[in-house]
């Protein structure tokens, strides 16, 4: 009896288990990593990279994330408590992770992926990087989670979307002088250098960021990274944008109203933005930071098109593209309103 019981589990487990196979991977900063295919338990850091698991259809397989992504409920109603294993990809919580007992941890570029490698290695957990934020490695990334969580045909249909919107972009504006844009973070007077995906953002939008002749690593560090750069109110105006856009920082669910109303009178009430060309034409918006970084940032890219260039753009709806990729791909429903303008 007991005999026939032992048979009956191995039987069992064969019938249920997922065959899985080594490889060895290039990541996206050019380290190897080997990893048993297909991904049954990751962690993932970053809520770019969450929403690709998602997309794809392998949420089931995250066990663990950042309390930065678990701090938004309402669009990530998968998670509790228990999930999560650290702040974020800055910080991570090494023993909550190995109580997770994962496959595999990803985290970003701009993450500390080396500590973490270091920290892991003795508990055989891989650490892979995935710029899931990056504009330009978008299609490479997304096939790659496809074929860590054995996900390929909803990776290609993500693709897909991106591709196609992409392609519109570069066949809209080939030839098109960009419009000089400023784009402004949370904080007044901090903007993005090349290095950083908002940069690559309004590059694919038909945008020339202000900022694009700085390099980072010939400036002071007190003037900060790629993504958070502080510059003076004098600069701006010296610099002459076209086009200003201001992230305001909320969940995927709509910014009151009042919100928006504030953000845009402190901004609107500042002489270096009436000072500008932008100011000077009402070319000045905010937007979600939602809105701007969804699928790698191609939902911003549209909407910075369709600011830019309007009359090129004028049949493109960039909130019927971010209602996709939340209905879509991320199935959540879809709250309009990302973006915000008053008359001057």
């Amino acid at each position: 009896m007991l005999f026939k019981s032992t048979l009956f589990a191995a039987a069992a487990a064969l019938a249920t288990s997922v065959p899985l196979w080594a490889e060895t991977i290039t990541d996206d900063v050019g380290r190897s990593v080997e990893v048993s295919l297909p991904i049954q338990r990751a962690v993932i850091f970053n809520r770019y990279s969450v929403e690709f698991a998602r997309a794809i259809g392998a949420i089931d397989q995250v066990v663990g994330t950042g309390a930065s992504t678990y701090r938004d409920p309402d669009y990530w109603p998968e998670f509790t408590e228990t999930d999560v294993v650290g702040q974020g990809q800055n910080e991570p919580n090494y023993e909550a992770i190995i109580a997770k007992n994962p496959d595999l941890v990803i985290m970003p570029r701009n993450g500390v992926y080396e500590e973490a490698a270091r920290q892991l290695e003795p508990f055989g957990i891989p650490v892979m990087v995935i710029t899931a934020w990056d504009t330009l490695k978008h299609v490479e990334n997304v096939e790659l989670m496809g074929k860590l969580f054995g996900q390929e045909e909803q990776a290609a249909d993500l693709v897909d979307y991106y591709v196609g919107y992409q392609t519109l972009l570069a066949e809209r504006l080939d030839g098109v002088p960009p419009v000089p844009v400023y784009l402004e973070e949370k904080r007044p007077l901090v903007t993005v250098t090349p290095g950083s995906g908002w940069h690559d953002m309004i590059a694919a939008g038909g945008g020339e960021n202000v900022f694009g002749d700085i390099v980072i690593e010939d400036q002071a560090a007190s003037r900060g990274n790629v993504n958070a750069f502080t510059i003076d109110p004098e600069e701006i105006v010296q610099r002459q944008p076209q086009l200003i856009v201001k992230l305001e920082p909320g969940s995927y669910t709509t910014i009151p109203e009042a919100q928006y109303k504030a953000t845009w009178a402190d901004l609107t009430s500042r002489e270096e933005i009436l000072s500008s060309p932008a100011g000077q034409n009402d070319n000045v918006h905010v937007i979600n930071y939602y809105l701007a970084g969804g699928s790698s940032k191609i939902t911003g890219a549209l909407q910075i098109a369709k600011w830019a260039h309007p009359e090129l753009f004028a049949d493109i709806d960039p909130e019927e593209a971010m209602r996709q990729w939340i209905e879509d791909f991320q199935g959540m429903p879809y709250q309009p309103g990302m973006t915000y303008q008053a008359g001057f």
